[in-house]
């Protein structure tokens, strides 16, 4: 029986436990009387709040409005619906408000060389020198016209990279009007001559092109394609990679293809007819590639755009392209395709890194031999000035 009352007591303080706290709920929110607490809302104080927001919002479109006019006034030749021309434009005055003073004016070429650390290997070597990250282009096609261009179009202008170093161009793609690249709609692909040197990431690497379509007079060439976009930020980190990038303008897309390469050097290379001569029926191609981006070859000259290969008098092969990036871990492959009407040769060699000096070695055809020369040299974030 004790027990049983003892069973009822708890029970009962249970429920009045229970009731408390239902009791404590139902109190949130009300007055010391125990009633739900209600503000009277008053009409007349949000409509006034109302008018003064709309005046705000109205008075900052105004605003806006004006900005913009002033700034279409300034460019009264602006193709306003060209939106990557625009953001090249104020690329352009921002660069040149904080650089210009130092650096020089804005179409300044980088004087900065290849080959700035090759010869160094007797002497101390400079502490701020060593393997960095750089980018390697590889491509530019134009990958799309629009705006009642047609198939082929003669191009020219510029397609240029700039680092932190000099801030200035390291050119890429440089054509004046009477020599202009015809690209068809078979083969989109530009005929790459750089980068110059090797193009070190101190973020951020900008990507700049300014390219034009000849028209049958001067007045009726088109702007094919205006931009200034950065490469690479903060984030920008870890393994060799490829990287792909579109950019489209009011009359073509741009496809740029380029290596991210990390811990590297820069190799400038060379090819010497040693033995024999090219020979006239023979299409030449010279490659080169590391590794980490075989799939990806560096075009170093395609004959097949000039007829027939370029020899100086001293027996030199005019490559287009010299500079490559190459890891400091890696290889570098350079290689030879001589094409004839009936049959294909070929051949290539591999070149190990060196922190400075150069490396050779010899390529054969059957027809002619020739000696490829790769000068090594470790990279800087520091302008000239510096040793």
């Amino acid at each position: 029986m004790e027990k049983e009352v003892e069973e009822e007591e708890e029970e009962e303080e249970e429920e009045e436990a229970e009731a408390s706290r239902k009791k404590g709920e139902r109190g949130l929110g009300e007055g010391e009387c125990g009633a739900p607490s209600s503000k009277k809302r008053d009409p007349e104080l949000e409509l006034r709040m109302k008018q003064k927001a709309a005046e705000w919002h109205r008075k900052a479109r105004e605003e806006t409005l004006k900005e913009i006019a002033k700034e279409m006034a300034k460019y009264p030749n602006e193709d306003w619906s060209d939106t990557p021309g625009v953001k090249a434009r104020e690329y352009r005055e921002d660069w040149e408000y904080r650089w210009s003073a130092i650096f020089g004016p804005y179409d300044t070429i980088s004087p900065r060389p290849p080959m700035r650390y090759t010869h160094r290997k007797d002497d101390p070597m400079p502490r701020h020198i060593s393997v960095r990250h750089t980018l390697q282009i590889i491509s530019v096609k134009i990958k799309g016209i629009r705006g009642g261009l047609q198939w082929p179009i003669n191009v020219f202008g510029l397609i240029a990279a700039r680092d932190t170093i000099d801030r200035n161009r390291i050119m890429i793609f440089n054509r004046t009007r009477d020599n202009c690249q015809t690209i068809t709609k078979e083969d989109r692909y530009l005929l790459l001559t750089g980068p110059t040197r090797a193009v070190v990431v101190s973020d951020p690497v900008y990507f700049e092109a300014q390219l034009k379509v000849k028209g049958s007079v001067e007045s009726e060439d088109k702007d094919l394609s205006f931009l200034a976009v950065p490469l690479t930020g903060a984030s920008d980190r870890g393994e060799t990679r490829l990287v792909n990038r579109e950019y489209t303008s009011r009359l073509s897309t741009l496809e740029l293809t380029f290596g991210f390469v990390v811990e590297s050097l820069e190799a400038s290379i060379s090819v010497r007819i040693i033995d024999g001569s090219w020979q006239d029926g023979f299409r030449g191609a010279f490659t080169a590639h590391t590794p980490s981006l075989k799939d990806n070859k560096v075009l170093l000259l395609d004959s097949g755009y000039c007829e027939m290969v370029p020899v100086t008098a001293d027996r030199m092969i005019k490559l287009s392209r010299h500079v490559v990036s190459v890891e400091g871990e890696g290889d570098l492959t350079v290689s030879v395709l001589a094409l004839g009407t009936d049959n294909v040769i070929e051949d290539e060699k591999d070149f190990t890194p060196k922190e400075a000096g150069m490396s050779q070695s010899s390529l054969d055809v059957g027809f002619c031999k020739l000696e490829v020369t790769v000068n090594w040299s470790l990279l800087s974030l520091l302008p000239d000035g510096y040793t």
